[in-house]
């Protein structure tokens, strides 16, 4: 009987088959992964091989579509609530995860002891929409109090809260957040010397107050500037200049013990020799008194963006990749998530390589955490990357459109290691000529954005080597690795060692049709010299190899620094293959998926 039934099986499995629903064996399940925020009337579609999925969501009230983990191409578009999302010629099972972000926030100005400068109310309320950053940029303008300077907003009434400048970021929480006004007493008018006829400029200050909160108006005087002297000597550790204050002289703070100044961005010249001999000044708190001028400037305006993914990944692990620009187009994050999985949070903080990278580590190194990997790559050409400048100047105009953005990040820089800062400072405020709102974004002529969820550039690069901007200098110079400054780089990266935080070096491109002919064979003296620089540091390595990052003028989009979208991917493809043998000999378990 046994073997009967046993003989039967095959023709009863053909019957079974045979009435169920067939599905050609090329097709391919594409499927949305469940969340909050939205809902999917189909979440599985079956489509032949290079077809397009087409899915449409109805979101939540308050909320929006901000990105999917799909690695091909996609499109989105919104009417009301609904969205359709097409995820153009899927080629293979696949599961896509969706990002949905609260798409406003609420936020409660509370005056706190002073008065509005519209209106009635003391307590305004302020609608922000998320769509565009992660976190909304507070008002700069609601409220006044006579003989009093507003030194930006906490979180507490007293003041023992969370402190955010003027117009700098602040993070709602469950969609709302209230914000408390902050009051400075002005020191005693008695106090101070001034001159002029219409404004008044300080010649003399006698108080020992500390803080020292400057009048903003002295004899019914506008408090416009501050002449050289008028603070020599003073004792007070914190300072704060008026938002009337125009000019400050040279000189005019010299020898003070002062180590935290708070200044509003309306300042048009405030030179680094008004703090002549003032050793200990170390923070510098910016308020804005307008909306920024850097979305309108330049792309590096991206730069608080790129900060907000460091802030929200608080807590995972992240892989931190940084460099210049090469870094900035040159990685596919997108790639590198996908080869890595999700054990690290991947955020691309590249920028550009004649900016302070001296300021940029410094606020890195805040925001990075114990098993943090930092992924550096220094351009071999850049003075700022390889630390033979350390101070800010005038190329720094577009580090600063971004700091700009939100200025509390400059708060976490030290002063003293860094030169330059408000020479530099006065020359970018020099260059708003045109203003925007804390709204927008950068992107260029096109509409084309400067960041991706990751923060790397999105879009597709093919130029050709006409194309090329031939003023960047590409060089292959032993000299440009001086002791001093590798020394200054060791440094930085060993405060990050010493928080737990792991350091490896790996190479940007090098377009070696751009190097001076006679510097063209020294890639292999350049590695070893460099090698043996970083690597004086424990738990600091040097991952690769500077002739595996040798490309040719076709490689390259614009400049010498920006790789081609397919030179790109195999630029990142080998960044990845050296990471995950160093992780490998590490015992890491970054491996690929």
């Amino acid at each position: 009987m046994r073997n009967r039934i046993l003989a039967l099986f095959p023709a009863l499995l053909l019957a079974l088959l045979a009435v169920l629903p067939a599905a050609a064996e090329t097709d391919v399940l594409v499927f949305i992964e469940e969340g909050s925020g939205f809902h999917v009337a189909e979440n599985g579609l079956r489509i032949l091989p290079g077809e397009d999925a087409v899915f449409t969501l109805e979101m939540d009230r308050g909320t929006a579509l901000t990105g999917t983990d799909y690695s091909g191409e996609s499109a989105v578009h919104v009417q009301n609530r609904t969205v359709t999302l097409t995820l153009r010629r899927v080629l293979c099972p696949t599961r896509v995860r969706l990002s949905v972000s609260t798409k406003y926030c609420t936020a409660l100005y509370d005056a706190n002891g002073g008065r509005p400068r519209r209106g009635t109310e003391t307590v305004v309320e302020k609608r922000f929409s998320l769509s565009v950053h992660r976190r909304p940029n507070t008002e700069t303008d609601l409220f006044v109090r006579d003989g009093f300077t507003l030194l930006g907003w906490n979180t507490r009434s007293d003041g023992r809260g969370e402190r955010i400048g003027l117009g700098s970021r602040v993070t709602p929480v469950n969609g709302e957040i209230r914000l408390y006004a902050q009051w400075a007493p002005w020191a005693k008018e008695k106090d101070f010397d001034w001159t002029g006829e219409e404004s008044a400029t300080i010649t003399a200050c006698r108080s020992e107050a500390s803080p020292l909160v400057i009048p903003a108006m002295l004899g019914g005087k506008p408090v416009t500037g501050i002449a050289s002297g008028a603070f020599v000597g003073c004792p007070a550790g914190e300072i704060v200049l008026p938002c009337s204050l125009e000019t400050v002289a040279e000189g005019a703070f010299r020898s003070c013990a002062l180590t935290v100044l708070t200044l509003f961005d309306s300042i048009r010249s405030i030179p680094d020799t008004a703090f002549t001999d003032c050793p200990g000044l170390q923070t510098l708190r910016i308020n804005a008194a307008e909306a920024p001028f850097g979305y309108v400037y330049r792309k590096e305006s991206a730069y608080a963006d790129k900060a907000e993914l460091l802030l929200a990944a608080q807590g995972r692990r992240k892989l931190v990749f940084y460099g210049g620009c090469s870094m900035w187009y040159n990685l596919d994050a997108l790639q590198a998530v996908q080869t890595l999985g999700d054990e690290y949070a991947v955020i691309n903080m590249g920028l550009n390589g004649t900016v302070s990278s001296a300021v940029q580590l410094q606020i890195l190194g805040h925001f990075l955490e114990p098993g943090d990997i930092l992924f550096h790559t220094p351009e071999i050409s850049s003075r700022s990357q390889l630390m033979l400048t350390t101070g800010m100047g005038v190329d720094d105009s577009s580090l600063w459109c971004g700091l700009e953005n939100n200025y509390d990040l400059f708060s976490l820089v030290d002063l003293r290691t860094v030169d330059g800062v408000f020479d530099s400072l006065c020359h970018y405020l020099g260059l708003k000529d045109r203003r925007t709102d804390y709204q927008q974004f950068f992107s260029d002529d096109y509409r084309t954005p400067y960041l991706d969820a990751y923060g790397s550039i999105p879009f597709y690069r093919a130029g050709t080597d006409k194309n090329l901007d031939w003023t960047d200098k590409v060089r292959l110079n032993p000299e440009l690795l001086a002791e001093s400054s590798l020394e200054t780089l060791r440094a930085y990266y060993a405060r990050l060692t010493e928080k737990g935080i792991r350091v490896l070096v790996s190479c940007a491109c090098v377009n070696l049709d751009a190097v001076p002919e006679e510097q063209r064979g020294n890639a292999a003296e350049m590695d070893r010299l460099f090698r043996a620089g970083v690597e004086a540091v424990p738990g600091v390595r040097m991952i690769s190899r500077l002739e595996d990052y040798l490309y040719h003028r076709e490689d390259f989009y614009d400049t010498n620094y920006h790789l081609n979208t397919a030179p790109a991917k195999r630029n990142t493809a080998q960044w990845l293959a050296d990471l995950q043998a160093a992780l490998a000999e590490e015992g890491g378990s970054a491996d690929a998926k």
